[in-house]
């Protein structure tokens, strides 16, 4: 099982039931119409400062949180992104931009030069490097951001690790918040139409939240950290319970339904 299946099936174990026993601040929260603060500035890949604004140049925008010394999880969204952006026939650069923001105002202009190149690279086709933007910030404007758009994380300073959770945002050209694709597969056959309806200046509905969080913390033995551990612990034990609670439920139905029949008869 390769690492994608496997990160996959870890964290759709997480996505029901467990979502209360994680941070309330570890969340996406979908804001759809919101409008972003187009006006905040950041860095891009080639050291350009300019306001949000500059770099949607009257595009729609596929926007994506992470950070650049992420462990795991940033780097499948990214995956994911590229696999399904590619699938489409809309390309980046002349139909739409796409917008990484680093939420570690540590992260430099030359770690975000390399992510953006590897994305652009992945993604293949040609002019879609300068609108493929790797940004970075000051912490006031990568939090005014992140606020507007529902994005909510969590600083773990022992493990100078952030909490947060995984999805992608697509935007208006007016910067207004249109619809949302959470974890860390987005199907092109869904993201193809509301890539169209943003370009319209359209927002769609809210998605079913599956809460996909990336967190490494400090559990020697497990690669998402000790709270991750626990709360799939939980939901497995959880789904599992449900899962033969329902046979035995089904099995007892029958047997009555038969006792019945033959009662009859």
């Amino acid at each position: 099982m390769n690492r994608k299946i496997a990160t996959h099936a870890l964290f759709m174990a997480l996505a029901v039931g467990a979502s209360a026993a994680l941070p309330a601040d570890v969340r996406f929260e979908q804001r759809i119409g919101q409008q972003l603060p187009m006006d905040e500035v950041f860095t891009d890949e080639n050291g350009r400062t300019q306001p949000l604004d500059s770099y949607l140049g009257g595009k729609p925008a596929v926007l994506i949180f992470n950070y650049l010394r992420c462990p795991e999880i940033c780097s499948l969204v990214a995956d994911g992104t590229v696999d399904a952006l590619r699938q489409l026939k809309p390309s980046v650069g002349r139909d739409f931009v796409v917008i990484s923001v680093s939420i570690d105002p540590t992260d430099t202009v030359e770690m975000a030069r390399s992510h953006q190149r590897e994305q652009a690279r992945l993604y293949g086709r040609t002019g879609a490097s300068s609108s493929w933007h790797s940004l970075v910030g000051k912490p006031s404007a990568i939090g005014a951001l992140a606020a507007a758009a529902g994005f909510h994380y969590w600083y773990d300073a022992r493990s100078r690790q952030y909490a947060h959770p995984s999805g992608i945002v697509l935007v208006t050209p007016r910067g207004v918040v249109s619809s949302y694709f959470l974890g860390v597969d987005f199907p092109a056959p869904q993201v193809a139409p509301a890539l169209r309806r943003a370009a319209e200046n359209k927002t769609g509905s809210s998605v079913f939240s599956l809460l996909f969080i990336c967190f490494q913390g400090g559990s020697p033995e497990g690669r998402y950290g000790a709270l991750i551990w626990t709360i799939l612990s939980a939901s497995v034990a959880l789904t599992v319970a449900t899962v033969f609670g329902g046979i035995l439920w089904l099995l007892r139905a029958e047997r009555a339904d038969r006792s019945a029949g033959e009662g009859s008869a």
